[in-house]
C-alpha cells in the first residue's frame, strides 16, 4: 500500500512495486488508508508522515497494531525530529526522507521484506537518497557513519555452512567504516555469506547483513559487517 498526497510519489511508486505478481493499493487521505487498511492485509506500506487531514504516524500505529507482520515505511519531505524518530523506531521499520532515488528505495525495499527487523531489530533512516548514508538505528546494528569511497577488491565468499567451494568475488567499495563497508558486485551474495578480504583497505573478514539487486547496472548491493577471526567460521 502506497499513502501519500503527492499524486506523483503515489504514480512513481505504484510504476515501480506494481507487477503481475504483486498487487499495489494507494490511498491520498485519511479516509481511503483506513478503508484500504479494513479490507487487506499488506506486505508492506509506504506511508507519508504528513497528510492533509491526518497526521501519518497516526495511521502507523493503528496499522501496526492491527497488522503487525506489515513492514512499514514511513516518508517525510520535512525536517525529522526526534519525536518522529521515537514513533519510527516503536512501530515502523524505515523512514525515508524526500526526494529520494526509486533504485535505491527498492533495494531498501528488497532488504526490509526479506528480513525487516529481524533477527536483531535493524531500523534504518535513509536521508538524500543515497545508500552511503543509509545508518542503522539500533543500539546492536550499525553505530559508524560510513564515508563514501571508490575502490575495487578481490574476496572470497563462503556459503554459512560451509557448503560448497568459496567464491572469488570481484567487487568494488561503496562506502565504508570501522565497523563494515557496503559494496557493488555482480556476484549474488546472500545474507550469511562469510567473506574473506584479499586487498580490502580495512578488517580481513566479514558476514554479509544484506543484499539487493542493482536492477539498473545488474549487479548487486550488499552490506558487509566486519568481524573479528574468532567469531568466523573455518
Amino acid at each position: 500500500m502506497i499513502v501519500d498526497d503527492e499524486d506523483l510519489i503515489r504514480h512513481s511508486l505504484f510504476t515501480a512495486f506494481h507487477s503481475s505478481e504483486r498487487e499495489v493499493v494507494t490511498a491520498e487521505d485519511r479516509a481511503s488508508a483506513f478503508k484500504a487498511i479494513s479490507e487487506n492485509d499488506f506486505d508492506l506500506c509506504f506511508l507519508d508522515v504528513h497528510l492533509p487531514d491526518i497526521n501519518g504516524l497516526e495511521i502507523m500505529k493503528k496499522l501496526h497494531d492491527i497488522s503487525p507482520q506489515t513492514r512499514i515505511i514511513m516518508m517525510t519531505g520535512s525536517e525529522i525530529t526526534d519525536a518522529i524518530m521515537k514513533a519510527v523506531r516503536e512501530n515502523a521499520h524505515c523512514l525515508i526522507s524526500k526526494p529520494f532515488e526509486l533504485e535505491q528505495v527498492k533495494a531498501l525495499v528488497e532488504r526490509v521484506l526479506s528480513i525487516g527487523r529481524c533477527p536483531s531489530g535493524q531500523d534504518c533512516v535513509m536521508d538524500g537518497g543515497s545508500i552511503s548514508s543509509l545508518q542503522w538505528i539500533s543500539d546492536n546494528t550499525r553505530k559508524h557513519q560510513r564515508k563514501p569511497i571508490v575502490n575495487s577488491i578481490t574476496c572470497y565468499a563462503v556459503a554459512p555452512q560451509g557448503d560448497g567451494a568459496a567464491m572469488l568475488v570481484a567487487a568494488d567499495i561503496i562506502d565504508i567504516s570501522e565497523a563494515g563497508m557496503g559494496i557493488m558486485t555482480e556476484c549474488k551474495l546472500q545474507p550469511g555469506h562469510l567473506i574473506r578480504l584479499s586487498d580490502a583497505p580495512s578488517h580481513g573478514r566479514g558476514v554479509v547483513r544484506w543484499s539487493a539487486s542493482a536492477e539498473a547496472s545488474g549487479s548487486y548491493r550488499a552490506g558487509i559487517q566486519f568481524v573479528s577471526p574468532e567469531n568466523v567460521l573455518h
